[in-house]
Formats: C-alpha cells, structure tokens, sequence
C-alpha cells in the first residue's frame, strides 16, 4: 500500500507535533511584541477617567463616572437599577456629562443600557486615544491584525492535519492520534485567538500596578473617607465593590455581571483597593499624580 504524501503514520505525527511547537511559539511571540508598546511619548500622570480605562476599559470609565456622581449627588438611583439625574448641576468634566446627557435623555434609564451607551461617546473613545499614544493600551484593530497574524501558521498546520486525516479514512489506516493531534491545534487556536476588546501593553500593566499599589498605601480608614472614595473604589474594582450595599445591589442587577479589563493575560480581576478622600483619587476630580502610576 502506497503511503499518502510519501511519509508513514509514525514519520507524519512526529513532523506535525514539531510544526505544533513552532506554531505556538510564533503565535506567542506575536502576542507579546503586540502588547509590548511602541510610543516614544513619555507616561504622564493620569487622571481618574484615564486610569479607569486603563483598569477596565471603557466601560469601566463609565462605573467611575456613576460612582462620582451618585457620590455628588448629581445622580440617584433606584432599586430597580435605574439612575436620573437631580436638578442640581454642577461643574461636570467630559464623561460626567456624557452620563448626565444619557440619563436626562430617557426616563428611568437603566445603567445595563447607559454603560454601553456613553461608552461610545467620544468623551471615552478619547481616553482611549490618549492612552494608546502614551503606549499605554493596543487599539482594537492593531489587536485583531496581530492575532490573525500570529495565527496563520496554525491554520496552515490544522489544514494539512485535516487533509491527511481525511486521506487516512480513504485508504483507512488508523487515524487517532492526528484526529487527537487535530482538536489540540483546534483547541490552541481557539485559546491563541482569544482576546478582550481592549488590551493593555506591559507598559500600561507597569502604571496600572503602580497605582494600585500607590493607593493601596493610602486606603481610607473611615467611612466617611471610604464613601468619598468610591469613585476609587470602582475604579479599580468595578460596580462590584461600591461601598454603598443598597446602591451597589441596584446597580449590578441592572448593569449584568462584573466587567473586567483583560489583555493578552492582562490583569482582569477585581481590586478592593480604594481612593481615599486624603489622595488624588478623592471622589470628585483626577487622579493628580499618585495614581499616575509613573513611567512604565
């Protein structure tokens, strides 16, 4: 019997598992120059908004917004999660009024429709831009492109393994190990393609890593200075831990499970750390340069 493309069951596996490791190992090598961060553009301070989209991405800018204006009481909220704002106004920056804009809009709105809403507000996106010149985070489309690229050579090899699998079950010699060989570059794929929308570089890692740790070490000891801080608090954490019990019950149940801000094996977690009324990060303004977080 003729062996399919010149080579043996046992000579064919063995090339397939070098291929396998060469593949993986291109696609991880893509994987870390993407987030490595190309910019000559030195690291700032950050301000609160900026570092909440370091921390969670857009969305998580807009949490910090709510989490700012219901400590203001330019917001309030209702069981059934939804928010309205009070006819007190007061001087708002560029998110904040993106929020209030939202939810003057309609009546009752809920904060699962806000959040997405006034994430795509050109407030936001401009975060985004400024970080992404800083070299701070990969904008979505460099992050696609170098998955797919770093992907093709996998693609390439489970196509060869498919048609020799098929070649196998024509002349039928025993096919179960390529078939194994198969769902575990399947498999790989699926796990070396998988990406969050937003994507931090280790540069922007470093700065968010510094924050925390920069706030960690001035965490609020009273309520009163920990409620000031919970635009702090979802800063770094989410809805999830904002402090308010009630408030924070309303708002989960209507924003959906917690968003988390994962990369190319970025730090999606949440963090209990707070912004006390003491630091930077105080409930109303900008982070000022304890959360900047310093160069990467």
């Amino acid at each position: 019997m003729q062996r399919p493309w010149g080579l043996s069951g046992p000579e064919f596996l063995q090339l397939y598992w070098i291929g396998l490791a060469l593949a993986v190992l291109v696609a991880i090598i893509v994987r870390v120059r993407v987030r490595a961060g190309h910019s000559s553009q030195p690291v700032r301070s950050l301000d609160m908004d900026e570092l909440a989209y370091l921390a969670g991405g857009p969305r998580r800018v807009v949490e910090t917004a709510l989490a700012r204006l219901l400590t203001a009481g330019e917001l309030r909220t209702s069981r059934r999660g939804t928010v309205q704002a009070t006819a007190a106004t007061s001087s708002l920056n560029p998110v904040d009024r993106a929020v209030i804009t939202d939810s003057q809009r309609y009546t009752n709105r809920t904060v699962n429709l806000l959040i997405p809403a006034v994430a795509k507000d050109d407030a936001v996106t401009a975060i985004g831009r400024r970080l992404e010149e800083m070299g701070l985070v990969v904008h979505p489309d460099v992050a696609k492109a170098a998955l797919r690229k770093g992907s093709t050579a996998l693609w390439v090899l489970l196509a060869i393994g498919v048609a020799r699998l098929v070649n196998g079950l024509a002349i039928g010699t025993a096919v179960g190990w390529l078939a194994l060989q198969i769902l575990l570059t399947g498999a790989l794929i699926f796990l070396l393609t998988r990406r969050s929308k937003h994507v931090r570089t280790s540069k922007g890692n470093s700065v968010l890593a510094a924050a925390r740790t920069a706030n960690s070490s001035r965490m609020a000891t009273s309520d009163d200075a920990l409620y000031a801080g919970a635009a702090g608090l979802v800063l770094f954490g989410g809805l999830a831990v904002y402090p308010d019990l009630e408030v924070r019950s309303s708002l989960i149940a209507s924003s959906g499970s917690p968003t988390g801000y994962t990369g190319y094996g970025g730090d999606g977690g949440s963090s209990s750390s707070s912004c006390s009324s003491g630091s930077s990060c105080g409930g109303g303004g900008g982070c000022g340069g304890g959360c900047g977080g310093g160069g990467g």
